[in-house]
């Protein structure tokens, strides 16, 4: 039996994995919404209708054994009839659905007491912990089918071979454009997310580049040994750590670096054959995936840094 936790813990955790879903979600192009581009032919909007279905579901399930009420039959319609039906609904309708089912069952959970949550209850012939099990189930579940569309948008389905390489370009061009006209002055003293400064995040993203690099040189036959500097912590403890190696360098240094190993991964990329960028291995804490995935999600991580920049700029926070 896994973990019993608080009820804000377990409430947290639906709150945190339906947020990833909804990001990994907005990675997507609208014309992709109802193509059948994921596994057994599902479109995404077949994968939101069915996490809305069993959202609703599982919490009307759930409040069914708090309350005493006789337990909820089983659907009849399997999940792939489902998925046929749902494959070209109105995006933004399913949407909608799926956020506020999310919603709903984030409510029903704030709502226990620790004791209902490690009670046991009847269903069918046998007793169990119905709300525990539920609780964890649907937390996890919704994390898998994030990752099932992380998958498909970092896969090399979606961008093959030069689109990949051009995507990835881009992002790291975009990442040194949010730069552009600041002061070093203001780079070096501007907090822009909590005590980071401009120049914190050059160096953080450089610190994922030259993994990345390492990644890049000797995949498909990647020594796990030779990550551990990035793998033996936790992230935020590894962030600390190799962030603060580079805290000497200047933002010339930096600025040179980052571009410096954005071309060393590209040049990589574009020795390796076709077969070898999608062959699948490990690359650290466990963790399986292509080279193009990996790539995407770094790339996807310098975005995120990206977009927090613009928005300082825009918000008037870094001024020149």
């Amino acid at each position: 039996m896994s973990e019993l936790r608080t009820p804000d813990e377990y409430t947290e955790r639906l709150v945190q994995s339906y947020r990833r879903f909804s990001e990994v979600l907005a990675l997507l192009e609208p014309e992709e919404y109802t193509a059948a581009c994921l596994p057994d032919g599902w479109t995404p909007v077949a994968i939101v209708a069915h996490v809305a279905f069993w959202d609703d579901f599982q919490r009307r399930r759930m409040e069914a054994a708090v309350t005493g009420a006789a337990p909820l039959a089983r659907p009849i319609e399997d999940n792939d009839s489902r998925a046929a039906t749902d494959g070209s609904r109105a995006w933004e309708e399913v949407l909608a659905q799926a956020d506020a089912n999310r919603q709903k069952l984030v409510d029903f959970s704030r709502s226990l007491t620790p004791a209902q949550i490690a009670a046991h209850y009847r269903e069918g012939d046998s007793e169990r912990p119905v709300i525990q099990n539920l609780l964890e189930q649907m937390a996890r579940h919704v994390r898998e089918h994030a990752q099932t569309i992380h998958n498909y948008c970092g896969s090399w389905q979606r961008w093959g071979r030069a689109g990949f390489r051009a995507f990835y370009a881009r992002q790291s061009w975009n990442f040194l454009d949010t730069i552009s006209g600041l002061s070093e002055e203001t780079c070096l003293t501007v907090p822009v997310v909590g005590d980071w400064r401009v120049r914190d995040m050059l160096a953080h993203v450089l610190v994922w580049d030259e993994y990345c690099y390492e990644l890049a040189r000797q995949w498909p036959s990647v020594d796990v040994a030779t990550l551990t500097r990035w793998t033996e912590d936790g992230f935020d403890q590894v962030n600390e750590r190799l962030v603060g190696e580079k805290a000497e360098m200047g933002m010339i240094d930096l600025l040179d670096a980052l571009v410096t190993f954005h071309r060393r991964i590209l040049r990589h990329y574009d020795k390796l054959p076709d077969e070898a960028i999608q062959t699948v291995a490990e690359y650290g804490w466990g963790q399986k995936d292509t080279l193009m995935g990996v790539l995407y999600g770094i790339a996807t991580h310098t975005t995120e840094h990206a977009a927090q920049l613009y928005e300082a700029r825009r918000d008037g926070l870094l001024t020149g």
